[in-house]
């Protein structure tokens, strides 16, 4: 029976994770590594200078479950260091989407990233939220039904016939209002989802302090054939076949002349 691992970065008590969970455990064994405490925007950090504390806790339809006071990649290190190899990794359902080359950013996307290092399968899978708040678990009950059965449906594909040539990791977005008829485009990723910028505020003490704000680049930017366009505009489930090896595909000789090397 095939060995999953699920992780994210919003937290083990996300309501994604538990719906990953939901959707994925027919498929084997499903062992569950998840942050303590919400950890997105963490990107591919790890903890190096202090000691790692793991609470095992009881979450339905996992064979273990462990919350890590660490980082979205701590978790995937320590569930090969406690369960061994897995057959699968996914990350998510992460609340809210994570496109564009900002995935180096996203927990969640660095989850699967890392696993993938391990030579495992990966799936990074995030849900599209139509209002900031429900990405910290407020407001009404977000519906995960229909991206369970597109987690489901990719992973038994995976799980049967490996990951295709040259693909190291999955990147899926589905739209809040997708339903199971909506169509899957595979694409590559936009170039930005965010334009950040930095707000200067004063604190009641007359201090200034700097909150880092962002907001999505508009529709009619978006180039087509982006996971961005699919999403934002086509309304269509992303799926981003995503390699590992980040080396410009460039001739050699060119660079090195025009560098002067």
């Amino acid at each position: 029976m095939a060995k999953i691992l699920v992780t994210n970065d919003d937290g083990i008590h996300s309501r994604g994770i538990k719906a990953a969970v939901e959707a994925l455990q027919d498929l084997g064994k499903v062992y569950v590594v998840a942050p303590m405490f919400q950890r997105s925007a963490s990107g591919r950090a790890m903890t190096l200078h202090r000691p790692l504390r793991a609470k095992r806790i009881k979450l339905k339809g996992a064979k273990a479950a462990y919350a890590l006071d660490g980082m979205p990649v701590d978790c995937v290190i320590f569930a090969m260091a406690r369960f061994g190899k897995f057959d699968l990794a996914v990350s998510g359902i992460n609340l809210g989407e994570n496109m564009s080359t900002e995935i180096t950013i996203s927990g969640t996307a660095s989850a699967a990233i890392e696993a993938a290092t391990h030579d495992i399968p990966s799936i990074a899978m995030s849900l599209e939220v139509n209002r900031e708040k429900h990405k910290f678990g407020e407001g009404e009950e977000i519906n995960f039904s229909v991206a369970k059965s597109f987690l489901k449906r990719i992973s038994k594909a995976i799980l049967s016939n490996g990951m295709p040539k040259g693909v190291d990791m999955l990147n899926i977005n589905a739209p809040y209002d997708a339903h199971e008829n909506t169509p899957i485009e595979l694409t590559k990723l936009a170039k930005r989802m965010y334009m950040a910028s930095v707000e200067e505020r004063i604190d009641p003490k007359g201090n200034p302090y700097y909150w880092i704000v962002g907001t999505q680049c508009p529709k009619d930017t978006l180039e087509p054939g982006t996971d961005m366009y699919a999403l934002k505009v086509e309304r269509k489930v992303s799926v981003t076949p995503i390699t590992l090896n980040m080396t410009a595909k460039v001739n050699f000789s060119d660079v090195r002349r025009h560098l002067q090397l």
